[in-house]
């Protein structure tokens, strides 16, 4: 027998075995068929199988389930900076109206108190914050509330001074002014503005009106002008180490510890007695406002660039301005509560050097 007619018998053999009827129900898969190239003389073998359409379908879900996972990592990884930004928040989208004068016996120590309670109640306060929190990693929000803390510590300690001063000590102003430090932790925010409600409903009871005299307004108004002298210096230091990155800790940190001290410093200036006169109203106005506009700078990212820069700003050069305006602002202020009369005539004095000079200008 030769060769080939020995694969032509494996062929009938194979095709023999096709035709039994048993073997389709017991292979999962179609049996191979093999047929004879008649050319060649020689066997070619043909696979069929169903996995290539079962391929395509995996593949596509494979597909999804990847972009699927793609955009959960991703999702993940921008959660934390989004956190970050919304914890950044100091508060300072609402500056006026904070205080209800009429709620309060002593309006300034409103005034310290619902500042206090509005950072550690509402907006968190960054030093307690845990270390994996995005709230510590923020840079901005704590030096705002440690300045901000100092400067009402700074108030309340005057509050307590002036009461000795006038024979009215109270043990619950002096808890207050002890507790709050520019290094407070938000517990002891808590229990200087309870003490601060209590200090305040003995007043009350007691139906004492805390009328400031021109001498303590005139301190009041000294200890806010030590704040701004505070701000331009730092601020000026972080502008004496220009040359590196605009992105500069440095300038963030005293650019927002001013804006914590000007925060502080138009609540009190807003809670204070002042004089009736005219003069004096339209004084305290433009310093309010001055302080507001210090209060409300918000700069997202502080750039301590080149001042006169195309590119990159200088945020701590605008800031030293507000500051420098307002810091005009509440001296010409004092100056009419510490001496009217001398205020008036020096006003006078300045409009009627001004006219000439205005006249030849014409």
């Amino acid at each position: 027998m030769s060769v080939l007619q020995l694969r032509r018998d494996m062929v009938v053999v194979e095709e023999e075995e096709v035709e039994e009827p048993a073997s389709a129900i017991e292979t999962p898969f179609p049996l191979r068929m093999i047929e004879p190239d008649i050319i060649e003389g020689q066997l070619t073998e043909i696979e069929e199988s169903p996995v290539v359409e079962e391929g395509r379908g995996r593949s596509f879900f494979t597909t999804l389930r990847l972009w699927f996972n793609g955009a959960a990592i991703v999702a993940v990884l921008g959660a934390y900076p989004v956190m970050t930004a919304l914890a950044s928040n100091v508060g300072d989208g609402s500056v006026s109206g904070l205080v209800d004068r009429t709620r309060w016996t002593a309006p300034w120590a409103g005034g310290a108190a619902t500042l206090m309670e509005k950072h550690f109640n509402d907006l968190g306060w960054a030093s307690d914050a845990p270390a994996w929190t995005p709230m510590a990693r923020l840079t901005a929000k704590p030096a705002y509330q440690s300045a901000m803390a100092g400067a009402i510590g700074e108030f309340l300690t005057l509050a307590q001074t002036q009461a000795v001063a006038r024979g009215a000590s109270d043990a619950d102003l002096s808890a207050a002014a002890r507790l709050v430090t520019q290094d407070s932790t938000g517990v002891q925010l808590r229990a200087a503005r309870d003490a601060l409600v209590n200090h305040d409903r003995r007043l009350r009871r007691r139906a004492t009106a805390l009328i400031a005299t021109p001498a303590q307004l005139n301190e009041q108004l000294a200890l806010i002008d030590t704040w701004a002298v505070k701000s331009q210096a730092e601020i000026a230091a972080s502008a004496s180490v220009l040359g590196g990155s605009p992105f500069d800790e440095i300038a963030t940190v005293a650019v927002y510890s001013a804006k914590g001290r000007a925060m502080a410093a138009y609540v009190f200036l807003d809670t204070m007695h002042w004089p009736e006169s005219a003069e004096a109203a339209a004084a305290r106005n433009f310093a309010l406002e001055a302080w507001k506009n210090a209060a409300r700078f918000h700069p997202l990212v502080v750039l301590n660039g080149s001042p006169d820069g195309s590119v990159f700003g200088n945020h701590a050069a605008s800031m030293g301005f507000l500051i420098g305006q307002a810091q005009k602002a509440t001296a010409d202020y004092r100056a009419l509560v510490h001496d009217p009369a001398a205020a008036v005539s020096a006003a006078m004095v300045g409009v009627a050097n001004a006219a000439p000079a205005a006249a030849l200008e014409r």
